[in-house]
């Protein structure tokens, strides 16, 4: 069947991309995946008449109804064969109501988590992407493999967060060696367990940049959200 996705997340996989986003009609995150998973989506099939989708784009792709490794990552959903069609561009006020405001970013503080603390957690409750408000941080301090590695820090409910960065337009203007600050929505993903620690790493994977204007406009929302509507 088809989905429309507001697509939140294109961030680097290996040599494909990392591709997620909301259904727009349920509410709920989907990542679709492309084989066993582990490889991200080939730019062949993600493409749209060679254009990457972008942050916000509502895509329409097919997908089966079930994907590998959802122990891990429930939102997987395995690409059905078909062309992926933009249906249009989402707003800011769609997506609000999807942020994270409350609790532990994918299960704690770490940038990391132990596949046996994750299968500890009961499985109607685990999430491997989340969407945040934050006033991050993105700084290059070191290298990784000899290339610039871009890490986003931030607080969210009372607690702070460490995080690499996979989102390539981040990546490519964020200076090695700088650091800045700004206001955004991130989106974070938790990755398949690496075999040498089995550990499943976070990674920010898509950065919305916001105007002042829109930072308020999303500050009143939050601020209904928690006062109940009134």
């Amino acid at each position: 069947m088809r989905r429309e996705l507001i697509i939140l997340a294109n961030s680097r996989k290996m040599k494909n991309r990392c591709v997620a986003g909301i259904d727009r009609h349920t509410g709920r995150w989907v990542r679709p995946v492309y084989g066993d998973g582990r490889q991200g989506v080939p730019k062949s099939i993600r493409q749209i008449d060679g254009a990457e989708p972008a942050l916000l784009d509502v895509i329409s792709v097919p997908l089966a109804e079930d994907g590998p490794h959802r122990d891990i990552q429930p939102e997987n959903r395995l690409i059905l064969p078909g062309d992926w069609y933009k249906l249009g561009e989402a707003t800011l006020g769609e997506v609000i109501q999807y942020c994270q405001t409350k609790g532990l970013l994918l299960h704690n503080t770490d940038r990391r988590i132990a596949l046996s603390e994750l299968r500890a957690v009961p499985r109607q409750s685990r999430a491997s992407l989340c969407l945040v408000l934050a006033h991050a941080c993105f700084f290059t301090e070191a290298t990784y493999k000899h290339k610039k590695r871009v890490w986003a820090r931030f607080r969210h409910d009372g607690n702070e967060y460490c995080i690499p960065v996979t989102d390539p337009y981040v990546e490519d203007t964020t200076p090695a060696y700088t650091k800045r600050s700004i206001y955004c929505l991130l989106t974070i993903s938790l990755g398949l367990p690496f075999d040498k620690d089995h550990c499943c790493y976070k990674f920010v994977v898509g950065a919305i940049e916001l105007s002042e204007a829109k930072l308020l406009e999303i500050y009143r929302f939050l601020l209904q959200v928690r006062s109940g509507g009134d």
